[in-house]
């Protein structure tokens, strides 16, 4: 039984690992289209998300709609 619940627990950490890995080389992808659309340069920044280079620096995508610099 101990087997079992370990052969589990390491399936639901790879299951768990790929999701992560999957989902930052979607949010990556994302971000760099997000620049190709833009014609400006962006970086993908983990935990914090697109940011994309303004005039005053790197900012986040998210905040760069609303002031469109």
């Amino acid at each position: 039984m101990k087997q079992r619940a370990r052969r589990l627990l390491i399936i639901a950490v790879a299951i768990f690992a790929l999701v992560v890995i999957i989902s930052s080389i979607a949010n990556r992808g994302a971000c760099s289209y997000y620049g190709y659309q833009l014609d400006r340069e962006t970086r993908y920044a983990p935990f914090v998300g697109c940011m994309v280079k303004t005039s005053n620096g790197w900012g986040l995508s998210s905040e760069l709609r609303t002031t469109q610099q």
